[in-house]
């Protein structure tokens, strides 16, 4: 595909009667300007740990080039009569070094693009606004920055599975697949949800995140969870979703009396054939519905189990995007002002958003990167930003033969993550273990 046509449909995205670098924000997007607020704008990091110290000056080239390669990022929010919507950006993005807690909030407001590439000793790091893309997209960026990085470096790697820093963007990329997929006057969601259990706990100042990833040989997870027929998903789920009903067990405010609730993220991709960059996931809730005697692990990795599978069909998938298109595209919403839908959408985010859910989990799976990154790449890191409301959230990612759990957390107290971990040891597990601990990442517990 063309520039020119490559303009052309970032101009048939923005609609008639507008600049041709001025676009709609997909379906999923929508919802994160108008709800943020002083510390929280939904950020979250993707990273690789390289195994030699990261050359800035190659990694600012690898940079020019390759954003060149995704013109849908390389963009700044702009505020309309009636919708937020994306401007190219005035100013080129710029290396910077990492000097602080991850994820910290964009400035929305800026002339700069919604997302910064950090450096850190032998990290890579790309931070987004989840206003951009999703976990598919921004590791598919990430790779193709590696990739041009390595090339100026002079060493030659391979190029599959990963997008070529010299291709042609294909129109597919720049689609909201969320309206693609959408059925005009198809079944939707109508299940009334019950607010959420929430951890209790002491919330850190502003900005501050404290990070915790463990480190877990892949092949004796997956024998793990086979051992207990369920998929490592379930198995990390039904973890967290125990550990939570343990500390449930010791919490004694009114909020007890509420469900567990344990959000995953779905890729729409592997049920609706979609190559977007743009947002295409869903999240999903797994309630667990505790019994009156005390439950031990494998009962609540049953009823897990059964309650995930529910949730994974095709059918709920398309009954969540017709929910969420159609509210879009209802007359009246469209002719609402701006303001009046910011005060809409936040009252919504308090009421359906994470008020019904107590703890987040986003599972990237197995990354798929040339297979020559593993003479240069040691693990790659994914690291979900504060939450407006909920203060943990952990992701699961593997590479290599390793699989990597990253805690984050805006509240003090590291009770999840120790119960966490010391469930995987005790069960035979050789965890090594790294946190942010005085702000600065990899340092050993």
């Amino acid at each position: 595909m063309s520039k020119k046509r490559i303009k052309e449909e970032l101009q048939k995205l923005a609609g008639d009667n507008v600049r041709e670098e001025w676009y709609k924000l997909d379906n999923a997007a929508k919802i994160y300007p108008s709800t943020e607020n002083g510390r929280w704008n939904a950020v979250y990091r993707v990273c690789t740990v390289m195994k030699e110290k990261v050359d800035v000056y190659a990694l600012q080239k690898a940079l020019d080039i390759v954003i060149e390669r995704y013109p849908a990022l390389n963009v700044m929010l702009k505020k309309g009569a009636f919708w937020y919507y994306f401007q190219g950006a005035d100013l080129k993005p710029v290396v910077s070094k990492e000097q602080n807690y991850p994820c910290q909030k964009f400035d929305i407001k800026s002339r700069n693009p919604l997302f910064r590439v950090l450096y850190s000793e032998n990290r890579i790091i790309v931070e987004f606004s989840h206003c951009l893309t999703d976990g598919f997209g921004s590791i598919n960026f990430l790779n193709t920055l590696v990739l041009k990085y390595l090339n100026i470096l002079g060493h030659d790697v391979g190029i599959e599975n990963v997008l070529h820093y010299n291709d042609t963007p294909i129109e597919e990329e720049l689609e909201d697949s969320y309206m693609r997929y959408y059925e005009p006057g198809g079944k939707k969601q109508v299940k009334v949800e019950a607010k959420a259990y929430h951890l209790p706990g002491t919330t850190e100042l502003n900005g501050v995140l404290n990070i915790v990833h463990g480190e877990v040989p892949s092949n004796e997870l997956k024998q793990l969870a086979k051992d207990q027929g369920v998929t490592i998903n379930q198995y990390v789920i039904g973890l967290i979703a125990y550990i939570c009903y343990l500390e449930k067990q010791k919490d004694q405010h009114k909020n007890r009396k509420r469900p567990i609730k344990v959000q995953f993220t779905i890729n729409l991709r592997s049920m609706l054939p979609s190559q977007t960059l743009r947002n295409f996931s869903a999240p999903t809730n797994v309630e667990l519905k505790e019994k009156a005697e005390k439950m031990t692990f494998e009962e609540v990795l049953a009823i897990v189990k059964v309650e995930s599978e529910k949730g994974l069909t095709l059918d709920n998938m398309r009954q969540f995007i017709n929910s969420n298109c159609s509210i879009e595209n209802n007359i009246l919403m469209k002719i609402v002002p701006l303001c009046v839908k910011n005060l809409a959408m936040k009252a919504a985010y308090y009421t359906v958003g994470e008020s019904l859910f107590t703890f987040a989990i986003s599972n990237i799976g197995n990354v798929k990167a040339p297979s020559s990154f593993v003479d240069y790449v040691d693990r790659y890191e994914f690291i979900l930003g504060s939450q407006k409301y909920n203060r943990n959230a952990v992701t699961v990612g593997s590479y290599n033969g390793r699989t990597t759990f990253t805690f984050s957390r805006r509240g003090k107290g590291a009770s999840i993550e120790r119960s966490f971990f010391k469930f995987l040891t005790s069960k035979g597990l050789n965890v090594t273990i790294s946190s942010n601990k005085g702000g600065q990442n990899g340092k050993t517990l």
